[in-house]
This record gives C-alpha cells, structure tokens and sequence, in this order.
C-alpha cells in the first residue's frame, strides 16, 4: 500500500505541476474581472429659490403751482402751530383764500420745494408755509419713532415757530364764521 499511496501522490503532483492537464493556447480562455470603484453618491442639489422682485418705489409724482413752483404731491395731515393764512400759491405775496386758528388740522396735498405745503380746507385748495404747521404723526408711528414731534423730521419746524415774511396780520376774505382776528401765515 506503501506503493499505491506513493504512486498516487506521484500522480497528483505530476498533473499539477503542468497546469491541470491544461495546455496553453488551444482552450485558453481567461477572464478578467476589473474592479470599479463604488460610486460616491452626490446629494441633490436644492432647488435654487426664485428671488421676488422687489417692488420699485414709485417715482414722486411732481405738480406746479400757478406760479410754477414744484409741489410733490404727497398726502398728509398738518396742524396748524398758531393762526396761519391759506393763500391761493405758495408765496406770502399771493392772493389770501382765508385764515384759520392754531390747532386747526389741514389735509395736505403735497409740498412745494420752497417749504411751503399744498392744503384742502373747507373744499379750496391753498397753500400754507410750512413754518407755521407741524406734520401731525399717527399714533403707530409715534411710538415707532419714540419722539412725540416726529413731523420736524420731515423739515416742518418745532410747535411754536413764528415770525417770517408772512407774519403780519391780515384781514382774510371769506373767512368761516366766528373768525374775528387774522391768522398770519
């Protein structure tokens, strides 16, 4: 038995040694199997927002007054300071509409570049001098701005401003009733 294993291991070793009864050329079939590397997912890129426009701010709006002056037109309420006139342009030498007493509220239509402000009052329109008014602020945005006389901010002077070219009394024409002395302004 000594010979049988010997022959056997013989046997074994000489059909592996030569390949396995493989002979080089004739049934030669090779397979390569190259590796690739695993992909690195890419995160999804996010969806890029739409930037919203932005609103344009309108351009002002820009009138003249008979004389020519430039009024930006401009809605507002001011209170008059002390008595002030309401003349028919924006100087101090036009035609008095009327006069009215200090406290009382003006609707403001716009404002003219020399300072002087576009008003409706009882259905005329006019002009006062922004001296002698003061740009009444809504209570929201009193307390925003943190001052009670946010209205000088906007050129109008501090309550009480007097004097100008404008000052001197005057009999207004077709003042409301009651109205015995002249508002200046």
């Amino acid at each position: 038995m000594k010979r049988a294993g010997l022959l056997a291991i013989l046997l074994g070793f000489a059909l592996c040694i030569p390949g396995c009864g493989f002979t080089e050329g004739t049934d030669a079939v090779i397979t390569v199997v190259r590796a690739t590397p695993t992909p690195i997912p890419t995160p999804t890129p996010l969806p890029t927002p739409t930037p919203i426009p932005a609103t344009p701010t309108p351009a002002p709006v820009i009138e003249q007054t008979p004389s020519g002056i430039n009024v930006e037109v401009k809605a507002g309420v001011y209170t008059a300071n002390t008595d002030v006139n309401i003349r028919e342009d924006a100087s101090p030498d036009a035609a008095l509409i009327q006069g009215v007493f200090a406290g009382t509220e003006l609707t403001s239509t716009g404002v003219c570049d020399n300072g002087w402000i576009r008003v409706d009052y009882n259905e005329k329109t006019g002009y006062v001098s922004g001296d002698y008014v003061t740009a009444v602020t809504p209570p929201a945005e009193t307390a925003e701005a943190g001052t009670p006389d946010a209205g000088a901010a906007e050129g109008a002077p501090a309550e009480g401003a007097a004097g100008g070219a404008d000052a001197a009394p005057e009999q207004p024409q077709g003042e409301p009733q009651g109205v015995e002395a002249a508002p200046v302004g």
